[in-house]
């Protein structure tokens, strides 16, 4: 096999070439020099099996942070990446679905592996490519794509596969979990904790992904695919976001024994429904995700075997997430230097469109705030209205009394499904003395 073109890794491909036959290397081509590209190539630049033999990038004259990328390795036309004949695996890290969509079938088509760190891309065509590398006896990896550094796909696949999964639900975003525990622990607006965020680089500019819960809903779309092989269109899961979230509401949590956080939960129900969502929780204090601070990840995963199960680590990041993919890129170039492919267990299964269970379907226990009119017999009105629905109370408590004289009350249910629930909301809210629905928030 002819060298790489440019000076690979600088000159310490050159001299490794001239130590090691052309066989005994694995050519990889990368789209995105990025944060995580970045990071991949700080990992390989040392390592005498792997060699760069183009990345794609948008401005190949860019000032980047890292000191040793010759620039005849830059192209800023990905499809020369995916076209190479000497490139045996394409790396995406591009982010975005369509044209990561159009370039990976390209390379799959082409006889190539791929690695990929892209949400988006394998929760809405995970499956049309998955069967794309059947066909084409290639691999498709992406540990990378949910939870940063945290090793959940392969242990979903691997090391769980003798389960029968029946709850996945984690900790999904930096971003959020930063917010809520400042939130928590300082006493911050959400307002203000966002701020922070993104002035130390945890949240982009424009933060909708992340607060309103988009990023999660991928993520825990891939998660359903590998524990319970199912497909569901991340587009149709229940998503909530965090920024009605008040510093209220934080320490009123922690009054009854909860922290809140953004969940991603997957359950299969007994007669086989996905009960898929994501929107923020009152997570136990005893629970083992109540514990997971700032923009750390966490997943908690039950099987029928082994019992509750939790990942925690860094879930973005630079080099948390640059390890996943690394991680990725050897698994395959093991095979391809032992001259045998990548061990057959690595292949995604087949998936079954999900039966999703409705959301009015779907049960927890719920938290609501509310501001009424301080006059006699609303908390009676409370009860009735939550007793005419079948939702019975946990606890109920009056929070004292708001500048415009309203009573702020906070109620704890025991567990209803969200129909008898909205039943009950719907007859709060018609109530005259009901001055403002606050929040309403369900309980892990």
């Amino acid at each position: 096999m002819p060298s790489p073109s440019g000076q690979a890794l600088s000159a310490q491909n050159s001299a490794a070439e001239q130590s090691r036959t052309p066989d005994t290397r694995v050519v990889i081509g990368m789209i995105g020099l990025g944060t995580v590209g970045s990071g991949v190539f700080k990992i390989f630049r040392d390592h005498p099996d792997i060699f760069f033999q183009k990345i794609a990038v948008r401005d190949a004259s860019k000032i980047r942070n890292i000191d040793d990328v010759d620039t005849e390795l830059l192209s800023q036309d990905p499809f020369a990446v995916v076209r190479d004949p000497e490139t045996q695996v394409v790396v995406e890290l591009m982010g975005g679905a369509e044209l990561a969509r159009e370039l990976v079938t390209e390379a799959l088509n082409h006889g190539k592996h791929v690695v990929t760190a892209n949400k988006e891309l394998i929760a809405k065509f995970g499956p049309e490519l998955f069967d794309l590398a059947r066909k084409n006896n290639v691999r498709l990896l992406f540990e990378g794509a949910v939870a940063g550094g945290i090793p959940i796909i392969m242990p979903l696949k691997l090391s769980l596969g003798a389960n029968r999964i029946q709850r996945v639900a984690g900790i999904l975003n930096g971003t959020t979990n930063y917010i809520l525990t400042k939130m928590t622990q300082e006493g911050w607006t959400f307002e203000r904790a966002l701020s922070e965020a993104q002035a130390k680089g945890f949240a982009e500019a424009d933060p909708t992904n992340d607060v309103e819960g988009f990023d999660v809903a991928y993520k825990i779309s891939v998660l359903a695919l590998i524990a319970f092989k199912q497909v569901v269109d991340p587009l149709s899961i229940f998503r909530e976001g965090i920024t009605r979230i008040t510093a209220e509401d934080i320490q009123h949590a922690r009054e009854l024994g909860y922290v809140i956080k953004l969940i991603g939960l997957a359950q299969m129900e007994d007669d086989g429904r996905l009960d898929i969502r994501v929107h923020p929780m009152l997570v136990p204090n005893e629970h083992p995700l109540s514990n997971t601070q700032n923009e750390f990840n966490a997943i908690f995963v039950k099987g029928d075997a082994v019992g509750d199960v939790m990942f925690y680590g860094r879930g973005a990041g630079e080099m948390p997430t640059a390890s996943a993919v690394a991680a990725d890129i050897l698994a395959i170039a093991t095979g391809l230097l032992k001259g045998n492919e990548p061990i057959p267990s690595m292949i995604i299964d087949p998936a079954t469109p999900a039966n999703l269970l409705p959301m009015s379907e779907t049960t927890s226990k719920y938290y609501l705030r509310l501001n009424a009119q301080d006059r006699p017999k609303v908390v009676g009105h409370l009860g009735n209205a939550c007793g005419d629905a079948g939702v019975s109370l946990e606890a109920l408590m009056q929070k004292g009394i708001n500048p415009d004289g309203t009573a702020s009350i906070v109620l704890l249910t025991k567990s209803v499904t969200e129909q008898q629930m909205n039943q009950a909301l719907e007859s709060i809210r018609g109530q005259a003395s009901t001055a403002e629905i606050g929040c309403l928030l369900r309980v892990l």
